[in-house]
């Protein structure tokens, strides 16, 4: 079978950055900006020139996965994945921007331990539509139904990945002092702290995501250190999307763009 077939159902997505392409399904969780700010965040973490082991954490079709790739050529990256559907884009993505041999796909639960050597990674991201099963409602067309309701939620407690559950596999699967990195709603903070403590995992640096001047923020860019030293957090400049409606800003811009700076981050 053909690895870059696109099927009726998918979209083939310019990502804007060295010709890399994403192939997308058109309904359920498509790539947006979020992914695109956290594979420049995560590559401004990373310091040194050797090669980088990675792993993407609930990668989805591998928007992160495949433009932290692009941006770092050193890094070795595993994506793991727990749904066949977006696995199958997953491992056609690897293919269409001929990353096989940079990154890996891995049809599995995060929450396993055993699907990667413990302390053998320098940096994890992850970008996975988290959220509390037990505060999570069947949709209200199957709230009528109980027995469709019942496995709705079975679903969801089987694939959905808790905070604790990131932070426990990123601790397991980290070099002492690697970094992980992600990107979450504002609302998600206290539970990302809490879970990076909990796992010896050092808060180092939050970066609000802005759609505009002046505005609450829409996302947050969080890093922790596996046994990072207390008291080295930074809270980085915020990070302006829009300058003014349509208009996206310089550093926006920069990095959809061919940035010539290297974008490291200093702690």
């Amino acid at each position: 079978m053909d690895e870059l077939w696109i099927a009726a159902d998918e979209t083939l997505e310019d990502l804007q950055r060295a010709g890399l392409k994403l192939i997308q399904k058109t309904s359920g969780f498509r790539y947006g900006e979020d992914s695109v700010f956290l594979a420049a965040f995560a590559a401004g973490l990373v310091k040194q020139k050797k090669q980088v082991q990675a792993a993407d954490l609930g990668a989805g079709s591998g928007a992160v996965s495949v433009l932290l790739a692009g941006r770092l050529p050193q890094v070795r990256l595993t994506a793991i994945e727990i749904s066949p559907r977006p696995f199958s884009v997953l491992e056609r993505n690897f293919a269409l921007n001929q990353m096989q041999s940079q990154c890996t796909a891995v049809l599995g639960d995060v929450r396993d331990v055993t699907l990667l050597p413990r302390a053998s990674l320098d940096l994890v991201v992850s970008n996975p539509p988290y959220r509390d099963p037990g505060r999570h409602l069947p949709p209200s067309r199957l709230q009528n139904d109980p027995q469709l309701a019942l496995e709705w939620r079975t679903s969801v407690e089987t694939t959905c990945l808790t905070m604790d559950d990131l932070m426990k596999s990123a601790a397991c699967w980290l070099k002492p002092g690697g970094l992980i990195a992600l990107v979450q709603r504002p609302a998600n903070l206290p539970d990302i702290l809490s879970a990076m403590r909990q796992y010896r995992i050092e808060p180092v640096a939050l970066r609000t995501i802005v759609p505009l001047p002046g505005r609450a923020p829409t996302s947050l860019l969080v890093a922790g250190r596996l046994h990072g030293r207390p008291g080295s957090f930074r809270y980085l400049p915020d990070l302006i999307v829009n300058v003014s409606p349509g208009q996206p800003s310089p550093e926006t811009r920069q990095i959809y763009g061919e940035e010539t700076h290297d974008g490291s981050i200093s702690f």
